[in-house]
């Protein structure tokens, strides 16, 4: 908490995304005004209140700590950072085929740990593969194919905190790398869908095969319509997805992320016709993988990742999504790790820019903290609410936490200032007046 935080602010931003008029001061740790009127923005300051944390959504890892080494991992140091840091987080985790009763385990723990009340700021946590069609930068030993049986303990752990896998539906198809391993033991991804969906986890899409993208697409149809059918999370938290663009088939080029290749930048991004897109458009501007996943989005059945640090993808291209799709049907994700390993495997950076990338050249992860992030959506022209919905409570909605927050007597909160310096604190939740 920030004991010395003391202000007076003209706005707040609640749980429901709206911004409202109002008069709030904090002072000596407590409310000393808190009144909100109607909807609007006090524009003569630009400080506001916000009655929430942003969110490193899909995150492998923080300060000291690798989310995909078990072995290692404090979950009670990784909460002290991310309350030091003022931020909810959900851990993402490679899983090696061999750690498997491990990680039922360790999930084991960790929900008996959240219902003794710790771990306050980690709401859950989620898995990258292993069932992956493209498997790029990702640790190799975290792509493998669950049989039934396999499927069921990873189901099992719906009840314990684990929000979603990833998953690549064209990971079963004649032309995967996998097919060769498969047996009569593996399922369909239709079962599949069914298993995770009905024990409440969410299957997130991609790292999907590059030479068949019509075919991949049918298979996005078959999960949308099987977790709407199936799923408890009818509509955009039925179904996710990984960092849309990234690990699929595209029609034009998303990053540029040399000194020599930004050289092209402007031309290449004028080829893009980013103007033209459309949802009429948008199959034949971007792919028939990324275009099915933006369409879902824009009908509130699917909700999509992507990423804000103008690496992986170049912030034109993501407002542009942005526009197409609203604000309320993206996460923002930094992909972020703060060491120079992931699940065993050594990663470095290169000149020109602060991803991480593994031996073979691949992007493996990102560096920047959602902080950044909120930074760069608001640079590319989106209000206040736009980023908050795509750091903070999108995610949070994903999770099924914002009724969660909207509960807490004690609560975390973040202040604004009027140069868009974030401060969080904790506090009662004041007695509101209309």
């Amino acid at each position: 908490m920030n004991k010395a935080l003391e202000f007076t602010c003209p706005s707040y931003l609640g749980s429901d995304g709206v911004l409202k008029i109002s008069r709030i001061s904090y002072r000596d740790q407590q409310w000393v005004d808190f009144e909100l009127g109607e909807q609007g923005l006090f524009r003569k300051s630009g400080a506001y209140l916000v009655g929430a944390l942003p969110m490193e959504f899909h995150c492998h890892g923080i300060g000291d700590y690798d989310f995909s080494d078990l072995d290692e991992l404090d979950l009670e140091q990784v909460n002290r950072r991310a309350e030091q840091e003022g931020i909810f987080c959900l851990p993402s985790i490679f899983l090696p085929h061999n750690q498997l009763d491990q990680f039922l385990a360790f999930m084991k723990e960790f929900h008996e740990h959240k219902k003794q009340s710790r771990y306050a700021n980690i709401l859950g946590i989620s898995l990258e593969g292993p069932l992956l069609a493209s498997f790029a930068g990702t640790p190799e030993k975290g792509n493998w194919a669950p049989t039934k049986s396999e499927w069921e303990k990873l189901a099992s752990c719906g009840q314990l905190g684990l929000i979603y896998t990833v998953l690549s539906p064209d990971a079963m198809t004649e032309q995967s790398y996998l097919k060769p391993h498969m047996t009569a033991e593996h399922p369909g991804i239709e079962w599949i869908v069914d298993t995770l969906v009905e024990a409440g986890i969410k299957p997130a899409l991609g790292h999907f095969q590059k030479a068949y993208p019509e075919e991949t697409a049918k298979l996005i149809h078959k999960v949308v319509d099987t977790a709407q059918r199936r799923s408890r999370f009818a509509g955009p938290d039925a179904v996710l997805t990984d960092h849309l663009f990234n690990d699929m088939p595209n029609t034009f080029k998303h990053s540029w992320r040399t000194p020599a290749e930004r050289m092209n930048r402007i031309e290449q991004l004028r080829q893009a016709q980013l103007n033209e897109w459309s949802l009429d458009t948008i199959n034949q501007k971007v792919g028939e993988v990324p275009g099915t996943l933006i369409h879902y989005a824009a009908e509130g059945q699917l909700t999509i990742c992507m990423n804000f640090d103008s690496e992986h993808v170049d912030l034109e291209v993501a407002r542009r999504v942005v526009e197409l799709t609203g604000s309320k049907s993206i996460i923002a994700m930094t992909d972020r790790i703060d060491t120079d390993s992931m699940c065993g495997q050594p990663l470095e950076k290169m000149e020109g820019n602060n991803l991480w990338y593994q031996g073979k050249g691949y992007v493996a992860a990102g560096s920047y903290t959602i902080d950044r992030l909120m930074h760069n959506i608001r640079a590319i022209g989106f209000s206040e609410q736009a980023v908050w919905d795509m750091t903070s409570l999108v995610p949070l909605r994903a999770c099924g936490y914002l009724d969660i927050l909207e509960r807490m007597d004690f609560k975390p909160y973040s202040y604004m200032d009027e140069t868009k310096t974030r401060h969080h604190f904790k506090a009662r939740m004041p007695q509101l007046v209309s």
